[in-house]
C-alpha cells in the first residue's frame, strides 16, 4: 500500500496537538494541582510523567513570625525548588493556603507569579528557567480572619526541557502556620502602637516607642487593598506622618512588622 505523506497543514496541527500540553504548562499550571485537599490531591503529575525525586526538594519559607500570624495582616510566602545534583531543564509550581475544608485569605502575585482561579499561584512563562538547578517565587498572603491554623501546599515539577510530558520529577510539600497566641491588643501594648488623630482628615502619625527595629509597615483598606507597603525604620517608632487627604472615607488596618518578630495592628478611620 503507498503511504502519502501528510500534507503540510496537517502534519503542522499534528504537531501542535502533541507538543500543546508541555508548552501551555510554561505559561503556568492550571487550577487545582497543588497536591492540596482542595485540589482533591491533583498535581501536575495529571499530565506529566517521569522518574520519583531522587535529589530534588521544594521548599516553603515566609516572613510570618515564629509566634503565628495576625488577622487581616500580609506576608510574603516563598517556594523554593533546588533540583540538587539531579538537575532541570525547566522549573514549575502551583500552591495553595488552606485552612480546615477550604481556602484561607487571599493571593496576591508576585514578580513571577500569576493567580489561577482567585486561590492558587503558578509561574508566569517568563519564570521556568532556573539557575544553577534552583528556582525561587514569591507571593503575598494575607491572612483575613477566622481560622487558627493555615497550611500551605506546593507542588513543585522539575522538568527535564524536551517538551514531552515525559521524563519530569514531581516533588510535593506543605507547610503548617498557626495563629499568634498573643491577641491585637496584646501585640499593640508591646510595642506601643498608635494611631492619631482618629478619625483622620488630612495627615495621619503612627507612634511605636517600643518598635525600634526595622520591619515593615502595611496598611490595608475595609476591603483587604493594600494601600501602603513600605519599610519600618527605628527612627519611625518615635512618629511617622502619611498623608491620607487622598484617602477614601472608611476604616483601614494598619500593621506593623518587625525583624524581632514582634507585630501589632491598630484600627483607624479617615474621615473628610
Amino acid at each position: 500500500m503507498k503511504i502519502r505523506p501528510l500534507k503540510p497543514a496537517i502534519a503542522l496541527a499534528a504537531m501542535a496537538l502533541i507538543s500543546f500540553p508541555a508548552l501551555t504548562n510554561k505559561n503556568g499550571a492550571p487550577a487545582g494541582k497543588s497536591g492540596s485537599p482542595m485540589s482533591n490531591g491533583q498535581t501536575c503529575y495529571s499530565c506529566h510523567s517521569g522518574p520519583s525525586a531522587t535529589t530534588q526538594v521544594v521548599n516553603i519559607t515566609s516572613d510570618i513570625p515564629a509566634d503565628g500570624y495576625l488577622d487581616n495582616t500580609t506576608y510574603t510566602i516563598t517556594i523554593t525548588s533546588d533540583a540538587g545534583t539531579a538537575g532541570m531543564s525547566r522549573a514549575g509550581f502551583e500552591a495553595s493556603v488552606e485552612k480546615v475544608g477550604g481556602h484561607q485569605g487571599s493571593l496576591t502575585a508576585g514578580t513571577g507569579t500569576q493567580l489561577t482561579q482567585t486561590h492558587f499561584v503558578t509561574q508566569t512563562s517568563s519564570s521556568y528557567t532556573p539557575t544553577n538547578g534552583v528556582k525561587t517565587w514569591s507571593f503575598s498572603w494575607n491572612s483575613g480572619t477566622g481560622s487558627d491554623s493555615v497550611t500551605v501546599y506546593a507542588a513543585g515539577l522539575f522538568a527535564n526541557g524536551n517538551n514531552q510530558n515525559s521524563g519530569d520529577a514531581l516533588v510535593t510539600t506543605s507547610m503548617e502556620f498557626k495563629k499568634s497566641h498573643v491577641g491585637l491588643d496584646e501585640a499593640s501594648a508591646l510595642i506601643g502602637l498608635s494611631a492619631s488623630p482618629n478619625p483622620a482628615q488630612n495627615v495621619l502619625r503612627f507612634a511605636a516607642p517600643g518598635a525600634h527595629d526595622a520591619g515593615r509597615l502595611t496598611v490595608l483598606d475595609a476591603l483587604g487593598r493594600i494601600v501602603v507597603d513600605s519599610p519600618w525604620i527605628a527612627a519611625d517608632a518615635d512618629g511617622r506622618l502619611i498623608d491620607v487627604s487622598t484617602w477614601s472615607n472608611g476604616l483601614y488596618t494598619a500593621s506593623i512588622r518587625l525583624e524581632s518578630g514582634k507585630n501589632a495592628q491598630v484600627r483607624f478611620q479617615v474621615l473628610h
